[in-house]
């Protein structure tokens, strides 16, 4: 299929330049050669990364992927997760369950990022793909893009800014990107699974801390506990003994693979887009990893900005994708934020009325069958092409 973006032959480089060879930014490009387009991916990294973060694929994504004809392949190398069980200070809230959710796919999908990475660039193929290639400078011009990577300067109609929360497009294009960093900390291993909780998950909201376990697969399952102040280099075994004191579960430390620690922030840049440069996933927003929101709502993102591209004239359109983008990153934000907000409480008269609040939410009240479509992600606004009004996919008259 030849690409529907109009350009003299010859008079740049690529249709399509994506800055960032995350699971976001392979993604619209396996979106984008699907229709076409002439593109290229610039990676800075040379290794694939040393710590998963991002482990959950909802629904929404999963369709994004069948698009593609992947979604079978991810989730014959994830793992299917049914149901999570919400412990509180004094036992058993509640369940929140994907079994009946209104969607072909009736569970979040469990794969570590790094997964989810090698089967995008399997698909995209390592021709369209570049790695070890830092962007040093970025700008436009009344018809195209260049960009400077090294020694070398690269032409196109546009250039995606998929380079993450930190992303060096976005500051070199001057959009701001006003951040709040959360006052809660985290620290999370991968370990051994020998607890015999198979694919559910669980939480675990305590006086002294929550504790969060998701089923990984190849038998290990993620542990994120919550600490008091930020641990940069947290002692050996702390994730185990965290466990152990707040849930009773032993895990044993020499069952851990990995580590990491991280302090939640949010954003919501100002504008997702200046003229021929554009923002996608993390670059345009962040939010709490709690909850497995971030990624899910880049590759929305991404299917969005993918429609936008084949195009015949993509800048019309660009304000469509900055309001329903936005705003469906508007509302991730908030429900990341919240449900981090409420399971951080500390203290015993505060968990006592999480309790409650939570056992209302997850067995007594009226929102409580809506739970699963709520962490599936299937209630944000506009977060598949389906729900966005067709005639905002239609060019603006002149």
């Amino acid at each position: 299929m030849k690409s529907s973006i109009e350009s003299p032959a010859g008079s740049t480089d690529y249709d399509v330049i994506i800055v960032g060879g995350g699971p976001v930014g392979l993604l619209l490009a396996c979106l984008l050669r699907q229709q076409g387009l002439h593109l290229r991916v610039l990676e800075r990294r040379v290794e694939p990364i040393a710590h998963s973060a991002a482990i959950g694929i909802t629904p929404p994504s999963l369709q994004i992927l069948d698009k593609l004809g992947l979604a079978a392949e991810f989730i014959a190398s994830g793992l299917k997760v049914r149901d999570c069980f919400v412990d509180g200070q004094r036992g058993r809230l509640g369940c929140v369950s994907f079994r009946e959710i209104p969607d072909a796919h009736r569970f979040i999908l469990s794969l570590p990022q790094v997964s989810t990475i090698a089967i995008l660039q399997k698909h995209l193929g390592q021709d369209h793909i570049e790695l070890g290639c830092e962007v040093s400078d970025v700008r436009q011009f009344a018809d195209h893009c260049s960009v400077q990577t090294g020694e070398c300067t690269l032409t196109s109609r546009f250039v995606i800014a998929c380079d993450g929360s930190r992303s060096r497009v976005r500051e070199l294009i001057g959009i701001r990107a006003p951040s709040h960093v959360y006052g809660c900390h985290f620290v999370m291993g991968d370990f051994v699974d020998r607890t015999g909780f198979g694919d559910e998950a669980h939480l675990y909201f305590t006086a002294t801390g929550s504790v969060e376990s998701f089923p990984l697969p190849g038998g290990q399952r993620r542990w994120v506990v919550q600490t008091e102040t930020r641990l940069d280099h947290p002692p050996p075994g702390l994730v185990s003994e965290l466990t152990r004191e707040r849930t009773g579960i032993v895990v044993p430390a020499s069952d851990q693979i990995n580590e990491s620690v991280f302090t939640p922030r949010k954003f919501n840049s100002d504008c997702y887009y200046k003229g021929r440069i554009i923002l996608c996933g993390d670059a345009a927003h962040g939010m709490s990893p709690i909850g497995g929101q971030g990624m899910n709502t880049g590759f929305a993102d991404a299917e969005f900005l993918a429609a936008i591209l084949c195009h015949a004239d993509p800048l019309k359109l660009l304000p469509a994708y900055n309001r329903f983008r936005r705003k469906a990153a508007k509302t991730a934000i908030f429900r990341a934020e919240w449900g981090m907000w409420l399971g951080t409480w500390r203290g015993r008269m505060r968990s006592r009325v999480r309790d409650v609040i939570l056992k209302f939410l997850l067995c007594q009240g009226p929102v409580a069958r809506h739970m699963g479509s709520f962490y599936a992600m299937l209630t944000i606004p506009f977060n598949t092409l389906k729900r966005v009004p067709a005639a905002s996919l239609k060019p603006r008259p002149l």
